[in-house]
């Protein structure tokens, strides 16, 4: 075998970055492989691949199983730990945390057998100051001397903690999104792909849906439930799933399995795109309401409301109605208490005239008790006369002026002397009346005033003078 003295001029140590350097420079005169020169063949050209391999390797030469790695496999020794140390370092001294996985892995290869493989392996290892949890994909091979036998192990390894630790999240992300779906307050479910494969539904969806969970799960939606299909939700779902945008509808009707046969319900719902971590779209997620009985009561409420309105308008109608029935009433109340009032008057006046005048004539023939009588009626005709003038009170303060009408005042004065015929005799007054001319006015005004006017001019005429009253038109 060659002996090299110089480790400058040893070749299969050339390159190899950090750890290149460090092999170089170990001292291995201290180290039981001893001196670079001296090492055989096998070694120089195994640890010659490893140092310039870009994929992490680790080298166990020997009995002892001493230790060479590249600058690949650096990164997974961790910060202020195994490195530098590992280098030249026993496998059993620098591994005691794993040496009880590990040892009968490398007994394996020594004893000749097969390479082993291991894929996502957990080998928790020291470093960064403490024992953390590393996953490894690794194989262990021999590495042969020149006599055959095995003489050290090669191990090629990736650390795959990342991947690993990546692919949990993922799952447990899966999980709870499953677990969230399939125990939310509303109806959920997943469609997946362009045929809208239902791939995840809850209960409350099923129940929606009047399905059950055999017909429906795997398939695509409109198959296993075509009772909703030709509704305009295939267009919205592709609409979705193509362009990304979320779709809201409130209070849409749908025709669903009810009952063994179909009925129209209300839904509220959302249609909003399902995106995988890289952001594609891979479905769409359904969010679905019931609201098929609010919406009955908001329906009932609204006729409630037109019939209320209705029947206000109606009782409105029949108030206005009644409202003018009264005034037309009070109109006639008022029109007959001003009639009244001098209607009664008249009778009245002659219940007094002749009262007084039978006492004045019979005087000496008459009883205390027949003048008790006569004063009597006297009193009760006076306190009817003061009734009927409160009343004329009344429907003076009260009655309301009608319109103007064609009025014949010759008529009216006719009326107006007929109710004074007593007042007339007993003053034994003259009226003179010239031919009066029709005249538009208020009729109940007319009388009042003709009436008033008259009745003043008996009533203020000279003791023992006939009056003489002139009525004429200018």
């Amino acid at each position: 075998m060659e002996v090299l003295t110089q480790k400058s001029s040893y070749p299969f140590l050339k390159g190899g970055g950090e750890m290149g350097e460090l092999t170089r420079n170990y001292d291995w005169s201290k180290n039981e492989l001893g001196d670079p020169g001296q090492w055989p063949q096998s070694l120089r050209t195994a640890l010659s691949i490893v140092l310039n391999s870009k994929f992490p390797m680790l080298l166990w030469w020997g009995s002892n199983l001493i230790q060479f790695y590249n600058d690949a496999y650096r990164p997974s020794l961790g910060n202020n730990g195994k490195h530098p140390t590992a280098l030249g370092q026993k496998g059993e001294e620098c591994w005691p945390e794993t040496w009880p996985i590990i040892k009968p892995l490398i007994d394996q290869v020594h004893a000749g057998d097969d390479a082993t493989w291991s894929e996502d392996q957990l080998i928790p290892i020291y470093r960064n100051g403490k024992l953390e949890d590393v996953y490894w994909t690794f194989s262990y091979s021999a590495v042969k001397g020149e006599g055959g036998n095995v003489e050290g192990v090669l191990v090629v390894c990736n650390e795959t903690t990342n991947k690993v630790l990546s692919q949990r999240k993922a799952i447990e992300k899966e999980y709870n999104l499953r677990n969230t779906i399939l125990q939310a307050p509303v109806a959920i479910c997943i469609f997946k792909g362009e045929r809208h494969v239902l791939e995840i539904a809850n209960d409350r969806m099923y129940e929606l849906w009047g399905k059950k969970e055999a017909d429906l799960l795997g398939r695509p939606i409109f198959e296993g439930l075509p009772e909703a299909s030709g509704q305009g939700f295939e267009e919205l779902l592709n609409g979705v799933y193509t362009t990304g945008q979320t779709y809201k509808a409130y209070a849409l009707p749908i025709t669903l399995p009810r009952k063994g046969g179909v009925e129209t319900v209300y839904v509220d719902f959302v249609y909003q795109a399902f995106k995988e971590a890289d952001g594609n779209i891979s479905g769409v997620m359904a969010l679905a309401i019931e609201v098929t009985e609010k919406v009955k009561a908001e329906k009932r409420l609204e006729e409630s409301e037109a019939q209320l309105q209705l029947r206000v308008k109606e009782r409105t109608a029949e108030l206005e109605s009644m409202n003018k029935e009264l005034q037309r009433s009070n109109s006639n109340l008022e029109e007959f208490a001003h009639a009244a009032s001098h209607d009664l008057k008249e009778p009245i006046r002659k219940i007094h005239f002749f009262t007084e005048r039978l006492k004045n004539q019979i005087r000496d023939r008459l009883t205390q008790d027949d003048i008790n009588i006569l004063n009597r009626i006297e009193n009760a005709s006076h306190r009817m006369g003061i009734l009927v003038d409160d009343l004329l009170v009344y429907s003076h303060v009260s009655l309301q002026p009608h319109e103007m009408e064609e009025i014949d005042l010759n008529d009216k004065l006719r009326k107006v002397l007929d109710d004074l015929e007593l007042d007339v005799a007993e003053k034994q007054a003259v009226i003179t009346i010239a031919n009066l001319p029709v005249v538009k006015g208020y009729r109940r005004q007319l009388q009042q005033l003709f009436q008033n006017l008259i009745s003043n001019a008996l009533k203020y005429s000279k003791p023992d003078t006939k009056p003489a009253i002139v009525i004429t038109s200018t």
